[in-house]
Parts: C-alpha cells; structure tokens; sequence
C-alpha cells in the first residue's frame, strides 16, 4: 500500500453506521427509535470520555436524518447517496462540524447564528455539531441560548464534550443528555480481533489485551497502540516483544513481586525494585499496575473464581492459584499500602526510598499486626464468654470435705409433743435463706488486657494458686418422685403470669432432680441461672408458686449446678478461640506477643 494511500487504523475503521459503534447500544437503540418515530430532538448532549464515539456518532445521526435514499422504515445511511458522499468528502451545505475550543468567541456564536436562518439546500435539515463544547466561554454560551431556546424547525445541534460540568445549566436544560461509556477491555479485545484478520495481522491474546489496557477504555486510543504495535513488530505480535517496546511493565514482575510478598523475602523484593527501576519504568505506573494487580487477586479470593478478572484465560488460570497464598485482609492492607505511597510519590523529595519502604512494608505485611483490628477482636471474645456460661473447674487445692461423725442416737420424743423438723443433709448446699452472689469467671469479670496490665504491674505475691471455695459435693441423686418435674413445670408456669419473664426464662431448662428431706433439688445449667433463681425477690416469688402446687407445698427449694445435663449451654469455648486465631492471624500474634491466654479457666 502507497503511503499517500495510507489512513490510521482509527480514521480506516472508524464507525459509518449505527450497527458498527461498540459497547454503546444504550445510546444506538435510544437514537434509532427516534429516527424511527419521527421525535428527533432540536439539541442533543453526548458526553463520555475520550475515544468512545462520542463525535463518530454525531456524524452518523447527521447523515441518517440528511440521507436521501432510505427507504421505509430504515434509519441507517446508505452512505452512497449524494449527501452521505458530500459529507465524507467535506463538501456538505448541511452538516458542519466546529470544534469549540478554536471558535470559542462571541463573534463566532454570532456568524453561527446568521447561519442557521438559512434553509438546508438539498437536505431535510441543517446540522451542528459543535466539539468540545465546554471550551466556549461564557459570554459565547449566553450568546447561542437563544438560538438554542428558539432554534429554527430546520436546525438540529449535537454538542459533544467530555467536561458536562462546565456546560452552563441553561444550556443543558435543553438538551437531551447521552452519557458514553468507556468500553471494555473485553468488547477492545473483540474489536482488535476483527481489524487483525482484515488486516493479515497475528496477534496472541495477551497481546490483545496488552493493547486494550492501554487504551483505558478508549478504542481510539487502543487502536493508536495498535497502529505503533504493527509499526514495531509487523505482522506477528507478541506480547514478550511488546511489552518492552512499549515501555509497559512486564506481567511476570507482578507475579514476581507478590510471590515475594507471600514468601516475605525482603532481599528479593529490592532486588526487584532496583530491576523495575534500573530499566526505566515509571514507579508510578509501575504501583498503578501493581494495584490492579492486587485487585485481581482480591477478587480471586473473594469470588473464589476469575468472573470479574478482564485478563486472557492464561492468566486468570494463574490468579486464581496466586490469590491461594493470601487471605482477604492482607490484600486489603497491601492496596492500601499502594494506595498510600501513589499519593505521596508526587511530592517526595526521595521517590526511590519511598517506592523501597512500600516494597518492605508490603513484604512485612504478614508479620505486623493492625492494633484497632485485633483489639476488637478481643473484646469481641471477651464480650462472647462473658455473655456464655463457663463452669468453674475444681482446683487441687480444694478444702478437704468435711469428715461424716456418726450420727447421734435418735431420740424418740413423748407422745403428744411435736416431732422437730429433721435436719438438711450434711452434703447438700447451703441453706436457701443464705444465698452468695455468683462469683466472676475469668475474663468476664475482668478484661483480658486489664488482666494483662496488672500482671506487668502488680508484683508476683506467691507461687501457689489462692484456694478456691469447694464446689458444692453433689449426693447421689433419689429417685425423682412420680410427676416432680411436672410440678416443677407448672411452677415456672405459674411465675411466668406474675414475675419477671426474663429472669423466668432464664430458669426454663432447670430440671427437678428429687427431693431431699423437706428441700426440692433444682440442677440448673451454670453458675448464672442459679444466681438469677437465687436473687431474693426472685426466690421469694419461688416459694409463692409453689404453695399453690400441692406435690411441693411446703418444701423449700435449691439450686444446684449440673452443666453435665445441660450440654448445649456449655460449649467449648477453646475450640472455639482456636478456630477465631485461625481465621484472624493477627490475634494470633498480638495474644502471643502480649502472652494473652483467651481460655476458659478461672482467673489466676
């Protein structure tokens, strides 16, 4: 090919119908419906970003509405008519296109103006489409609101800019609005495709998708790379080839680079950052790639698999099986990491020690510890097992029981005098007319960090552990009297009517064990539910129910502890701290630097 005959890949492939614009057919549809309808619109307002087809699809509604030779229903332009031809080659009476930011005075709003009196010659309307709107000054702005408020039947604007927000309000009142996308690596990729076979061009995937990330979503700007790309290699691209020609950091440097941060080789890493920088990389496109590289990752182990990953199926294989060696929390971390240093690179007075401290801080991400996380991870703990019951376990330095002395001989009393009330039973708890309050577990009384404060503080006042008061000698239970429990139901039901509800709840799952001289034996599940039966007003509410249920009128009652029948109260609360230190390695690592002991046994 001749190159006076030569046109860029953008101008030869540039979009001649509706049918051929990308990755926008919100805006095709809207328009074609329109055509179709017959309820164009006397002023239209694309915006987008750059290199969308923004002004490719100005072009095409200005030749669709002047085309001369549709027939029926048909809006696409036929591109052979006089008018379509006329416009291709500039020499149109109808359509003109202004660029804005080189005819933004008042005197030339002014010549547009006369302008637009004059009827179309030869077409069904006059058509403006002004470029870069935003680039007209104020006074030129107020200048074309009237024309636009009162244009003409014969005159249709299309303003397009990539600045919407500097448009005046009044003039975007009157203006239908069409937002442009930018397009998608993926619909790029399809397009580049396309423009290889028609041109003989070999292209692999990735250095497709190389092209298209440097187009950033414009396809016109893809296609200039594309266009430099053959300009290098000819008709065979390679991504190895490209990747150096164009300056871009290569792929395997960010695998590289996280690999390390896995490893935590801080040796390695600036090794790295001295290649990276060494053959000339920008550092800041280097940690822009290395973000969306990391997010990538993110989205591999969140996602679990490569949906929203917009790179070539080689690749996304290779994320997936990456992002195996990181957890949610530490990518987060390392974006953040990036994030940071992106934004004081600019003005660092010492860009190279500022890329070399990100690189070791990510590589030391693993070992550190983010403070307000792990704290609210224990007092999330602390809030757990202080709001679950945990039984106390007996100590080895328990009080001895007290030793059994024979009972002494039983007196019989005369007749006609009133037998005494025979005495409560050595092993059984106190007397109910005397109930402790519940004693403190071990984090529940106190925080675990509080604990640990006073431990550093507080100087060691003895080897052996303070004894404990011995825990209540369960007997060997009788054999519960027909229709106990029963008894014990409707008394909870009877107090239920008349008393606290919760407090009643509370003691729902309590069992009647048996009866022991004058006294009913209650097994509850923990020290708290017997501290909530045990409350004087609560007790006393006892007692009234149960004169009204002749089975246990009279009796007195106790409360006594046995988590053994309650399994589902009592969980393992180790395990459970277990599986959390495994879910969150930072509490790992902070319990064992400030030797913290989230277990549940009593308080040293």
């Amino acid at each position: 090919m001749a190159s006076s005959q030569y046109l860029v890949t953008a101008r030869k492939y540039r979009p001649q119908v509706f049918e051929d614009l990308v990755a926008q057919s919100h805006v095709v549809q809207t328009l074609i419906n329109a055509l179709k309808l017959g309820r164009l619109a006397h002023a239209y307002l694309f915006t987008g970003p750059r290199g969308v087809g923004k002004t490719t699809a100005a072009r095409i509604l200005a030749k669709a509405i002047n085309c001369t030779e549709k027939s029926g229903g048909e809006v696409e332009p036929c591109l052979n008519c006089d008018s379509c031809k006329d416009f291709e080659t500039q020499r149109s009476l109808n359509i003109f296109e202004i660029d804005a930011a080189s005819n933004n005075r008042v005197e030339d709003i002014r010549e547009l103006r006369e302008n637009v009196r004059v009827p179309p010659q030869g077409g069904r309307r006059k058509v403006y489409i002004i470029d870069e709107v935003h680039m007209l000054t104020t006074a030129a702005f107020n200048a074309l609101l009237k024309t636009l408020e009162e244009p003409p039947p014969h005159v249709l604007f299309i303003f397009a800019t990539t600045e919407p927000h500097k448009v005046l309000p009044t003039i975007l009142s009157r203006c239908q609005r069409f937002d442009f996308r930018r397009i998608p690596t993926k619909d790029i990729v399809d397009h580049l495709s396309k423009i290889c076979k028609s041109e003989g061009v070999t292209a692999d995937e990735d250095a497709l998708h190389l092209i298209a990330n440097k187009g950033d979503g414009a396809l016109r700007d893809a296609l200039s790379v594309f266009d430099q790309a053959v300009a290098l290699c000819g008709s065979n691209l390679k991504y190895s080839t490209l990747a150096g020609a164009l300056r871009v950091v290569d792929i395997e440097l960010y695998f590289e680079a996280t690999r390390y941060i896995a490893q935590r080789e801080a040796g390695l890493m600036l090794s790295l950052t001295e290649r990276i920088m060494s053959d000339g990389h920008d550092v800041r496109e280097f940690f822009s790639g290395l973000a969306e590289h990391v997010r990538n990752l993110l989205i591999a182990v969140t996602l679990g698999t490569d949906a929203l990953i917009d790179v070539s199926k080689r690749l996304r294989a290779r994320y997936v099986e990456a992002a195996e060696e990181f957890t949610e929390t530490v990518l987060l971390r390392i974006l953040m990491v990036i994030d940071e240093t992106q934004s004081r690179l600019p003005t660092s007075t010492s860009p190279r020690l500022a890329v070399e401290l990100a690189m070791i801080k990510m590589v030391r991400m693993g070992d550190s510890v983010d403070l307000s996380d792990a704290l609210a991870q224990i007092r999330r703990l602390e809030r757990m097992v202080q709001h679950t019951p945990v039984q106390r376990p007996a100590t080895a330095t328990a009080m001895p029981p007290p030793t059994q002395n024979t009972p002494p001989p039983r007196h019989t009393p005369p007749s006609g005098t009133k037998p005494a009330p025979s005495p409560r039973n050595a092993g059984t708890t106190s007397d109910t007319q005397h109930i402790s309050a519940p004693q403190s577990h071990a984090i529940g009384g106190e925080s675990v960090l509080d604990r640990h404060r006073r431990k550093k503080t507080t100087p060691e006042q003895t080897h052996h552990s303070p004894v404990q008061p011995q825990q209540e000698k369960s007997q060997p239970d009788q054999i519960p009297q027909p229709g106990l429990q029963e008894a014990w139901s409707q008394v909870l039901t009877v107090l239920a009517k008349h008393n606290n509800v919760q407090g009643v709840q509370t003691m729902m799952d309590s069992r009647a064990i048996n009866t022991s001289g004058n006294t009913l034996k209650v097994a509850v599940a923990n020290d708290i539910v017997r501290g909530v039966a045990r409350d004087a007003n609560m007790l006393e509410a006892i007692k009234k129910s149960m004169q009204t249920i002749s089975v246990l009128n009279g009796l007195e009652v106790d409360f006594v502890v046995r988590p053994e029948l309650f399994p589902s109260m009592n969980p393992d609360w180790n395990a459970e701290i277990e599986k959390l230190k495994k879910q969150f390695p930072s509490l790992r690592l902070l319990t064992e630097a400030l030797d913290l002991h989230l277990a549940n046994n009593p308080t040293p």
